[in-house]
């Protein structure tokens, strides 16, 4: 993390695919009254806009579309950064794919959406305006956009099922299997720091969710899960996003008051705004930022345990360049400190496998 946000290791529960799945879920149906209202025109309004439609069109296609090499008549879209190359005829939907969304849309009832019962349970004991009301409407909203993605993707409705797979780069292309080992990821909906699929509820069908939340919102929508009667430095109404896309570092970061009351305006709104601010993405004025490659167990910033697995350094010199990356550390402070953490990580990777090793020669 960055200096103003120091990395507070504290004990906490495990959390695993099989818990989550086991958690209880109530749908939207459950909600009444004011709490019902505006989540479901929050989730309407995120639904109405333009990069909304394009990343969902996109799923339905099954395939992201690359970015045209002329200025891009949606402003908004953000081409996604990808493993291997998209056919670069593939720079538009396919036909008939926006009137799929449009009708997915007309027919979209929130009622099909499902939700932590202890999130939707404090989310109606909080009233309307007040402070946990809004960090609760934000998850929810996240939530929502992330479980659209999914049901889209589960629906199977890719045009693209026959098309010739590319080829991969050769084995002699160390940075592509050195980022890559397994070969690429399996779909092309997803963000690189979300591909933990053998342990999320839904599988592969999340990456996919979190792709869409990156797309849409700006990032993955993460929260502070300190606990602030235990450690000072937790802030309980902090928002952080993880973005993945070019020109916007690869650290997770904490929304601007600014950033933070524009998501909620346009989410509370009772008229439609006249313009959206998604996606909502970080710059250099976002200073409180936090390294994905630290435990989030140990940060504390994170939406469930299970969403990442701690991370693996890839060789020991990694995070170590001398070359200046004021994309992702601001300030000449923020790198030193960086790469410091880096060498702590690095080293802490290559003791625990020296104790693997000494280990696996004792056994019998």
């Amino acid at each position: 993390m960055t200096e103003e946000h120091s990395p507070m290791p504290s004990a906490r529960p495990t959390e695993t695919a099989d818990a989550v799945q086991q958690t209880h879920q109530l749908s939207f149906e459950h909600l009444a009254g004011d709490h019902r209202r505006l989540l479901d025109r929050a989730i309407a309004a995120v639904l109405a806009t333009n990069v909304a439609e394009l990343t969902y069109a996109q799923i339905v296609d099954g395939h992201p579309i690359e970015a045209p090499r002329h200025k891009p008549a949606n402003p908004d879209y953000r081409p996604p950064t990808l493993p291997f190359p998209i056919p670069p005829a593939h720079t538009e939907l396919c036909p008939g794919i926006l009137e799929k969304v449009h009708e997915f849309r007309r027919q979209f009832s929130p009622d099909i959406l499902m939700f932590d019962s202890k999130l939707l349970s404090e989310y109606c004991a909080c009233n309307p305006g007040s402070r946990r009301f809004k960090m609760c409407l934000m998850e929810l909203v996240a939530l929502a956009v992330h479980q659209i993605a999914v049901i889209l993707f589960e629906l199977d409705t890719s045009v693209h099922k026959n098309d010739p797979k590319p080829l991969l780069p050769p084995k002699s292309n160390q940075s592509y299997w050195m980022m890559y080992p397994d070969g690429p990821p399996p779909t092309l909906f997803y963000h690189r720091w979300y591909q933990d699929h053998d342990q999320y509820p839904r599988g592969i069908s999340d990456m996919v969710g979190y792709w869409a939340e990156a797309q849409i919102l700006g990032g993955v929508v993460l929260f502070d899960r300190r606990d602030p009667d235990t450690e000072p430095a937790a802030d309980p109404d902090a928002v952080y996003f993880h973005s993945c896309r070019k020109g916007v570092t690869y650290r997770i970061y904490q929304l601007l008051p600014e950033q933070r009351k524009a998501l909620l305006d346009f989410l509370l709104t009772d008229e439609p705004l006249s313009a959206s601010p998604l996606p909502i993405l970080g710059d250099a004025k976002n200073r409180i930022r936090v390294d994905p490659q630290e435990p989030i167990r140990e940060t504390g910033i994170y939406r469930n345990l299970w969403e990442q697995k701690d991370y693996v350094p890839r060789s020991r010199n990694e995070g170590i360049s001398c070359v200046r990356n004021d994309l992702d550390f601001p300030t000449s402070g923020d790198e030193l400190e960086g790469r410091r953490r880096a060498s702590l990580r690095n080293r802490k990777h290559l003791l625990e496998m020296r104790a693997r090793r000494r280990a696996r020669r004792s056994d019998p």
